[in-house]
């Protein structure tokens, strides 16, 4: 059966530079490599209502592969930029200079100073959290554009080793750190390492312990819970192990883990509504996943996955479920949403969005509006599909404007605003 595609165009008004969108509702495909969903709704939600029209302008321009961002109390953004910078951009869009104090950055591709999320309590001790690959030890970088690209010229290299010749010369160790913002925003200080794992997001739990998702894409083999990958890992925020994690005392299982069964969810919210933790897993190839990620519960990668190699070959047994493996609540089959960020909508700016999840895209190419009913999916909507644009963040200013990071070099940063 060929692919059929059902498109609701949106309607592009040029205007000064900005454009004024009515809302794309999603694109349904109908094929032979779809997954059968475990139960109805679970994934292919009908189309939502359209969003009333909005407007998509540029916020800044002219940052090197910013990659995540988030608002400071003065209602200043942080970003990060892939090479290794960090960027303070005031709400007119001024960009500051680096700031000071970054660790030696060895950054390739889109990999390098990724996510970044405040303290808790920030107001009191200005403390940040962020994931980087840092240089091997003894390797000095000055974290500038022309660094990033001879580091991308050694990634292209370093790939032709043979995997005991990598194993001898590692290319750069991933991290997670923890810093103190200057008063005048200009440096950091007390820098410290909390972890050496290979990180994809994080947040706070309501108890102020730091969760972090980390990254084990190989399809091959069993679950190695002894390790740090494929989880959600929960921390003190020096780094050290909380009492009551779910897994402690656990033969077998790290004891830093919170969760297990992930392949790599760079996507990790709180749901406003019931409190819950929230978090959009990337397939291999489809079988992306949206999560309640609940203490002590496994999530099956490698094992069990709505997700194919190749767009056709199962992975493993085949399996999509199985006993003691939790089912997402909602799935992309047989094409990928490849997700890269969330957020739940909390502002009064756009009434009609209160309450819904959003996710940004990379190979999809658009933002999805997922309209929830308590824990399910019951309408998806697509948004900005028009620009053909891969999507890296989404984040929700403290006046309830959305601001959205386009992937790429030289990517822009969009700000989304009532028509």
């Amino acid at each position: 059966m060929m692919l059929k595609n059902v498109f609701y165009s949106a309607i592009v008004i040029i205007i000064s530079g900005s454009m004024i969108f009515s809302a794309n509702a999603q694109q349904v495909f109908e094929g032979p490599q779809a997954s059968t969903p475990a139960y109805i709704g679970q994934t292919r939600a009908p189309i939502a209502n359209k969003s009333p029209p909005f407007k998509v302008s540029e916020f800044v321009s002219g940052l090197n592969r910013p990659w995540s961002m988030v608002f400071l109390p003065s209602g200043k953004m942080i970003v990060t930029e892939v090479p290794g910078r960090l960027r303070i951009i005031s709400a007119d869009g001024t960009v500051s200079d680096a700031i000071k104090g970054m660790p030696a950055v060895r950054a390739f591709g889109s990999r390098g100073l990724n996510d970044i999320i405040l303290d808790p309590e920030f107001e009191k001790n200005r403390v940040i959290y962020f994931s980087y690959h840092a240089a091997p030890e003894g390797m000095q970088s000055d974290n500038s554009d022309d660094a990033y690209k001879k580091s991308n010229a050694d990634m292209a290299l370093w790939n032709k080793l043979s995997r005991e010749e990598k194993a001898a010369n590692p290319f750069g160790v991933w991290r997670v750190a923890r810093a103190q913002l200057s008063k005048d925003e200009k440096s950091i200080d007390r820098f410290k390492v909390l972890i050496d794992t290979v990180p994809s997001s994080m947040t706070f739990d309501k108890e102020g312990k730091l969760l972090i998702t980390t990254q084990r894409k190989s399809p091959m083999g069993k679950q190695d819970l002894t390790d740090n990958l494929g989880m959600v890992l929960r921390l003190n925020k020096n780094g050290s192990i909380p009492k009551d994690n779910p897994f402690i005392g656990q033969d077998g299982v790290n004891p830093m883990a919170y969760a297990v069964g992930l392949r790599n969810s760079y996507s990790l919210a709180f749901n406003p509504a019931s409190g819950e933790l929230w978090a959009a897993d990337q397939g291999p190839y489809a079988g992306d996943e949206v999560n309640i990620i609940k203490p002590g519960k496994n999530y099956g990668w490698p094992e069990v996955t709505y997700g194919k190699m190749g767009r056709t070959k199962v992975i493993g047994a085949g399996f999509s479920a199985k006993e003691g493996v939790e089912q997402p609540i909602y799935f992309w089959s047989p094409i990928s949403m490849a997700p890269s960020s969330m957020m739940f909508y909390k502002g009064d700016l756009f009434p009609a969005w209160k309450g819904n999840l959003f996710l940004s895209g990379l190979s999809s190419q658009h933002i999805a509006r997922l309209v929830l009913a308590g824990d399910h999916v019951v309408g998806e909507e697509r948004l900005l599909d028009e620009k053909a644009t891969r999507y890296r963040h989404i984040n929700q200013g403290p006046d309830g404007v959305i601001y959205v990071i386009e992937d790429g070099p030289m990517a822009k940063i969009l700000k989304i605003t009532p028509n």
